[in-house]
Formats: structure tokens, C-alpha cells, sequence
């Protein structure tokens, strides 16, 4: 049986790099905080690089969070690295099973990333929140996370970058 499906390992780094793609434009989270924005891994880079974006900026929301901020750019920068790794893999014939594995763990550590920032944000939003007083309202006091839960909305997209990189990492054991 193994054999067999050694005959099909091939498809396992197109197949990574079909579900990492489309992560690229998937809402990784929404903010319903004077209107409802959603970001995409583009957006967020988009924004970086030019420095202003049309809609409410997360990178200067979080921004005042260092550990979200840092996590933020963390997980971008081994996001792409990842996709461009993964592209890589593909031509390469040398190490190219190596290749891949590091793609695969660093589209992981990517959407694991991702989770802390968005966590870690609403912890520290919360924290204000809590040590502010009335930034919520009275009737919400002790009830914060439900606020910040309903803020931060997690996405979809960083769940395919996970998956991503778990076929990436069987795609290495499978060729071993």
C-alpha cells in the first residue's frame, strides 16, 4: 500500500502550495469596531508597505501591543517565506525535500503565529479596557473578553496556512 501511494508524492507540493495561495486574499480577521474591516495577509502587506491603507490600519492598532505587533510581522514574514519556499521546492531537484520541510514548518509557525496575535490582542485590549475603567461601560465590567470577542473576530485563512503546512511536512516524510 505504501508503495502505492509513494507513486502519488508528487502532488503533495502543488497540492500545499494550492491551498497556501488562496490564503493570500481570505480574511485572517475581522474587526466590528466603527464599521466591520476584514484583513487579508494582502491587505496587511499592502498597508506596510505603503503605509497607509484606505480602511482602519491593524498594524497601528496593534502597534501599541508590542507582543501582538511583533507576532503580527513575525507571522508575514514567514507566511511569505513560506509560499516562497514552497514555490521554490518546486523547481529545485537538489534539497528539494528539505525545502519543503522548512516551508512546511514555517507556514505552521505562520498561522500558530497568527493565533497568539489575535489572542494576545484581545488580552491586552481587555487589560486596558479593565485598567481604563470606563472605556466599555459600566454594564460590561467584568464581561470584557465577550466584548473582545465580538470585536476581533478570528478568520478562515490562517487555518489553510496551517494545513498547508502540514502537507508540506508529510510531503518530507513521505519522500523519507
Amino acid at each position: 500500500m505504501k508503495n502505492q501511494l509513494k507513486n502519488y508524492r508528487f502532488i503533495f507540493v502543488p497540492l500545499a502550495l494550492g491551498i497556501i495561495l488562496p490564503s493570500l486574499i481570505i480574511s485572517w480577521v475581522t474587526i466590528n469596531l466603527l464599521g466591520q474591516y476584514s484583513f487579508s495577509p494582502l491587505d496587511i502587506i499592502r498597508s506596510a508597505i505603503s503605509g497607509y491603507t484606505s480602511q482602519f490600519d491593524l498594524l497601528y492598532l496593534t502597534a501599541r501591543y508590542t507582543n501582538s505587533y511583533l507576532a503580527l510581522v513575525f507571522s508575514m514574514i514567514t507566511y511569505i517565506t513560506s509560499i516562497a519556499m514552497m514555490i521554490l521546492s518546486i523547481g529545485w531537484k537538489k534539497n528539494k525535500s528539505k525545502i519543503i520541510l522548512i516551508a512546511g514548518i514555517l507556514a505552521m509557525a505562520s498561522g500558530l503565529l497568527w493565533i497568539y496575535t489575535i489572542e494576545s490582542f484581545k488580552i491586552n485590549f481587555i487589560q486596558t479596557a479593565i485598567s481604563a475603567g470606563g472605556i466599555i461601560g459600566e454594564e460590561w465590567k467584568g464581561r470584557e473578553s465577550i466584548v473582545a470577542n465580538s470585536i476581533v473576530i478570528m478568520g478562515f485563512g490562517h487555518y489553510l496556512v496551517i494545513l498547508s503546512g502540514m502537507i508540506s511536512i508529510l510531503a518530507y516524510f513521505w519522500r523519507n
